[in-house]
């Protein structure tokens, strides 16, 4: 899915600095006072604005991803095995455990014990 949102981030990117130009080139063509210094400047300016629309557009594409696979892989523990997940960031969480302590029975307490 990262690679499908970052495709289309640059794709959408490429679209919009190829109608700049279009835009750009079409008001410079009705307007002969319009030099080329100008015409320059603002292209620099649009291609400056491509690269930044490819900058932000790859990252922001990364939480909704992890988002989406995180509630994928929920709903298919649910189905298959039958395991309820209430907070979606916890098996992230279930990921970072290295040891797991239980009673004798196998059961999971919260950790207290009181006397």
């Amino acid at each position: 899915m990262t690679k499908t949102f970052t495709f289309i981030g640059i794709i959408a990117s490429f679209i919009i600095l190829v109608t700049a130009i279009i835009i750009q080139s079409i008001q410079t063509g009705v307007n002969e006072e319009v030099g080329g210094k100008i015409f320059m400047q603002k292209l620099f300016q649009n291609i400056t604005l491509f690269i930044v629309l490819i900058m932000v557009a790859i990252p922001e594409g990364l939480p909704m991803t992890v988002s989406i696979s995180l509630a994928h892989s929920t709903t298919r523990l649910y189905t298959s095995e039958a395991i309820l997940v209430r907070k979606l960031d916890a098996p992230e969480r279930m990921g970072q455990i290295t040891e797991i302590c239980t009673g004798l029975t196998g059961t999971l307490t919260t950790g207290d014990m009181t006397v």
